[in-house]
């Protein structure tokens, strides 16, 4: 205790220093404001198996960090959605926290705009299992889904629009973060740009605040993402976003994803706070007149013609309820991008996306790897190929994620005869 009183930290002090039943109280009271009228069904049913586990998760997490007055409460939920979204395995929990976004003042039309920033920092598996979460939500709370208007405009300003949006939601040494991969791959530098910001981070639904700090929770939550965070958390403070904010968001990571993920995204945060004053601000990249969405539509469906034997249009329209634009870019960005690429055949580019499916190993990598297991099929590779895939990936993934991935596999199979 002497330590926390040496460097000042009396906050701190005080808050240890807080009753148990102080703490499990006022984390009731933000429990009950996040989770509405069924607020204590999942610690109930918690602590049918363990009372303390049961306690600890109103104490800390709603009693020590939802609490704090340094966010507010609608923003932390913003966070708390963003965080889960990239884990990939906490659905139950993802959803709760999605009506709890609504319940916390939230408006419903940020739930769809966090979609898009997911396509670009999470990619699309995440994403599409997302979507029939908010589905799902919306109904329960009897609301109307307001699908968002589908872009009109013919897609040959992406570049430019890329680099507003970049030099918008980043600070720092881009040129390096480029010069990184750049060299292997411009096109993949192109895409970035053009796609990942000059499309889904380009949209204008969201206060520029609000979608960094969701941009800076998903990368956080999703670690290993250091020289990204880095970029975007100088463009949060480029934009007025406070350090106390960021703080805020990465003492609550601590919460969703554990210790370790909040104590990497702090030691990046500390370099970047270090540095503040000398950040520079994101230059704009030259950019030319981008291919237009006719192009890379056609050429997606094309693509799919040839992975799964139908030419697009469901994949087009099953979002059309909620953003008709997620379906156009799976069509004209995964397939009509990259999957049509011929840098590499189709039977590889399938093998090596079951490949990297099975390796997720989350709960929402598994729709897609049973789309991609089928299409590996239909472009020639055969069963003993797929079980060989997934194989190889045993030393480096471990045995449990690839057994649950060859059952899979064994499943689509039986299907086929």
């Amino acid at each position: 205790m002497a330590a926390l009183l040496a460097i000042g930290n009396r906050e701190v002090h005080a808050q240890m220093q807080t009753s148990s039943t102080e703490r499990f109280e006022r984390g009731l009271a933000i429990l009950q404001r996040i989770g509405g009228e069924n607020f204590d069904a999942p610690i109930n049913s918690l602590a049918e198996t363990s009372p303390d586990l049961s306690r600890f998760t109103v104490e800390y997490p709603y009693g020590d960090v939802l609490s704090r007055p340094g966010l507010d409460l609608t923003l932390r939920q913003l966070c708390t959605v963003s965080m889960l979204l990239a884990d990939g395995n906490a659905q139950p929990q993802l959803k709760f926290h999605m009506a709890g976004y609504l319940n916390a003042g939230g408006r419903p039309e940020t739930l769809l705009e966090l979609l898009f920033i997911s396509v670009a920092i999470l990619g699309f598996p995440s994403t599409v299992n997302a979507v029939g979460l908010v589905r799902a939500v919306f109904s329960e709370r009897g609301m109307e889904l307001e699908p968002f208007a589908p872009v009109t405009d013919d897609g040959t300003m992406r570049s430019q629009t890329g680099s507003a949006t970049l030099r918008a939601l980043t600070a720092g040494d881009v040129t390096a973060y480029f010069n990184a991969f750049e060299t292997a791959s411009p096109d993949l530098a192109r895409l970035s740009v053009e796609f990942a910001f000059g499309e889904a981070l380009a949209r204008d639904g969201l206060d520029p605040r609000a979608k960094l700090l969701a941009i800076i929770s998903m990368l956080a939550a999703n670690g290993n993402r250091a020289a990204a965070l880095r970029l975007h958390l100088g463009g949060a403070l480029a934009a007025g976003v406070t350090r106390e904010e960021i703080i805020e968001v990465l003492i609550q990571l601590s919460v969703c994803c554990g210790f370790p993920a909040a104590l990497n995204a702090f030691s990046v945060a500390k370099e970047v706070f270090s540095g503040q004053t000398n950040l520079p601000r994101t230059e704009t990249l030259p950019f030319t007149r981008s291919e237009g969405r006719i192009e890379r539509r056609e050429r997606g469906r094309a693509t799919l013609v040839q992975t799964s034997g139908a030419p697009g249009n469901a994949v087009i329209n099953s979002f059309n309820d909620v953003a008709p634009d997620l379906g156009r870019m799976i069509v004209e960005h995964s397939y009509g991008e990259i999957f049509c690429r011929d840098g590499i055949d189709l039977k590889t580019r399938e093998l090596t996306t079951c490949a990297a499916l099975a390796a997720l190993g989350t709960i929402t990598a598994e729709t897609p790897l049973r789309v991609h297991i089928t299409a590996a099929l239909n472009v020639g590779a055969t069963r003993g190929e797929i079980i060989e895939t997934f194989v190889n990936l045993a030393p480096y993934c471990g045995y449990p994620a690839v057994q649950h991935a060859t059952s899979i596999a064994a499943e689509e199979f039986a299907k086929h005869g």
